[in-house]
């Protein structure tokens, strides 16, 4: 049993279909933020929907129900302008039928898969719709190993880690399609056969660059949207 975690993907098209393209997978787990910052949240939801008929366990997050809901993110000031401005240019491309499965996708899910169980959230705080400003901090991971849960897997940091309490396993795949950990090729996770392991892949940044030069967002925004894919941090 191979299983795919992504999280993150926000919008960011050729950086997904690298990591589909590499990894063959029996199970996909996806964290949310499949919209926003990116060129093509129309192709990223589409592939979320057709991998909903398969075995697939997603959730619902800040950027995914803000745009559902055309509901504010409220990240920070510099991110929430430009998820702002992303989302009110992108959803002029979503359909109901794309709209209706983002409002559809839960907020947290836990489950199990050939005896593993699965918690899936994304953040430290899973009932929470607007994470932006949340971290991780020791004793709440030790709270959530204490659930006894075999995988508890989180996203929205953008960086990827692996932490083991017992027989609990935190692991957060990074980001698909925007890293904010200074490596800008896109992070994801797999685990197979039990074992839990990060995974960084290129792709070609210029394509993605290129669809946001082509699209009509502000010359400001294409610009440091660029900067981020690039540098693979936020930019300032």
């Amino acid at each position: 049993m191979k299983i795919l975690i992504i999280s993150d993907v926000h919008a960011n098209r050729h950086a997904l279909e690298v990591v589909l393209n590499k990894e063959a997978y029996d199970a996909l787990n996806f964290l949310g933020d499949a919209v926003d910052f990116g060129p093509d949240p129309k192709g990223c939801v589409r592939f979320l929907i057709d991998s909903s008929k398969k075995r697939f366990w997603g959730v619902r997050v800040d950027h995914d129900h803000a745009m559902a809901y055309g509901m504010n993110s409220e990240c920070g000031d510099e991110l929430n302008y430009l998820s702002r401005v992303t989302r009110d240019w992108g959803e002029g491309f979503l359909v109901s039928e794309e709209v209706g499965f983002l409002r559809r996708l839960p907020v947290s899910s836990g489950f199990t898969i050939d005896g593993m169980d699965f918690e899936l959230t994304h953040s430290a705080a899973p009932n929470t719709l607007n994470p932006c400003r949340c971290e991780y901090e020791s004793e709440q991971i030790d709270q959530m190993s204490a659930l006894r849960k075999k995988f508890k897997l989180t996203g929205h940091s953008h960086k990827p880690f692996i932490t083991k309490f017992g027989a609990t396993t935190v692991l957060n795949p990074g980001s698909v399609g925007q890293p904010r950990d200074l490596d800008p090729r896109a992070s994801y996770a797999v685990i197979e056969d039990g074992e839990a392991s990060i995974w960084r892949v290129s792709y070609d940044i210029e394509k993605t660059v290129h669809d946001l030069e082509r699209s009509a967002l502000p010359y400001e925004v294409k610009g440091r949207l660029t900067s981020m894919l690039l540098s693979g941090a936020v930019s300032n």
